[in-house]
């Protein structure tokens, strides 16, 4: 079984399991590596650069960089650098994590439970009470909303419509993105139907087999829909699904960004079982603007006002004060 994720690295999100085993034999770390770079040969989203990657990290195999791994931990972090060497991709990662393993090899049926304990309704989401790290209103009557991650889903909806109801009658609203990392949604582009009154097709996923998924306002949303200005604010650690909303937002004109460049990495990720001690991340699908070649990766998302980071608070508030 696999695990499709909109994440940018979970590794930034969820703590690490327990490394599973410790002592390392040179066929144990020749099997590992062997087969990573089979599955990114395999399922890497653009098939002449998995080639690359999966030559890349066996060269470094054959000079024996692996094996200076005296743990899986290190033999983790030694591949997922080797890795980002060749693909300047940080969705490319690999991942001593036993209990994530287990749950990607369960059968379908006896997985039906996993996403009560996943990303989205894990005692971190609920610590960090599903990325609304503050909403107010501010001087002025202009709502502030700051998000630490992006975390949608059906446990979280109470909180985003309690959000939106406390900034509904402002006269602009700002989203802080500085320093959120990623996430995803599991039930559609809620947040961003917020910000339409009519239907809008946002983002076109593409994998290298040619098959493609639309992804859309959601028709279901019955709250109100905010229909005032909004600044979103992004830096250097504005990240994946973060991005994609700024992203989104921008394309359609109903955002100004004021910051920094975004990190730039639009790719999806897929997680793949490697053995019993180590699951990779690969990037399977690659978003863009419907019917278009448009993407954020590589560059990121580009602000209307650049400014430093710590900057682009007062620089929106100002913006905002000036119409």
């Amino acid at each position: 079984m696999q695990q499709r994720t909109f994440f940018l690295g979970l590794l930034f999100i969820l703590p690490l399991a327990a490394t599973h085993a410790q002592s390392l034999a040179k066929r144990e770390v020749n099997s590992t590596v062997t087969t990573v770079a089979e599955l990114v040969r395999e399922h890497y989203v653009l098939r002449e650069e998995g080639e690359a990657i999966a030559a890349y990290l066996l060269k470094d195999l054959q000079e024996g960089r692996f094996y200076l791994a005296e743990s899986l931990k290190q033999l983790d972090s030694i591949m997922t650098k080797s890795l980002r060497e060749a693909s300047q991709d940080f969705h490319l990662y690999t991942w001593n994590n036993y209990d994530l393993v287990k749950q990607l090899q369960a059968p379908e049926a006896e997985d039906e439970g996993a996403e009560s304990t996943s990303f989205f309704n894990d005692d971190a989401a609920h610590a960090a009470n599903f990325g609304f790290a503050k909403v107010e209103v501010l001087p002025d009557n202009i709502g502030y909303i700051r998000l630490s991650q992006i975390n949608i889903s059906e446990h979280s909806l109470e909180t985003l419509y309690a959000a939106m109801r406390l900034v509904q009658h402002t006269q602009a609203l700002i989203i802080d993105l500085r320093d959120n990392q990623g996430g995803g949604s599991s039930v559609g582009s809620v947040l961003e139907t917020f910000f339409f009154e009519d239907r809008r097709d946002l983002l076109e996923f593409r994998s290298r087999n040619g098959q493609t998924e639309l992804e859309s306002t959601v028709p279901w949303l019955l709250q109100p829909r905010y229909t005032q200005p909004v600044y979103i604010l992004t830096n250097r650690g504005t990240a994946s699904a973060a991005e994609a909303f700024a992203f989104m937002l921008q394309a359609q004109d109903r955002c100004v960004i004021v910051g920094e460049p975004s990190s730039g990495g639009a790719f999806m990720n897929t997680y793949f079982p490697v053995n019993e001690d180590f699951i990779v991340s690969i990037s399977t699908s690659a978003p863009f603007l419907p019917g278009t070649t448009q993407s954020w990766q590589g560059q990121g998302v580009m602000p209307h006002h650049p400014v430093p980071s710590e900057e682009a608070l007062a620089k929106a508030l100002m913006l905002i004060r000036a119409e």
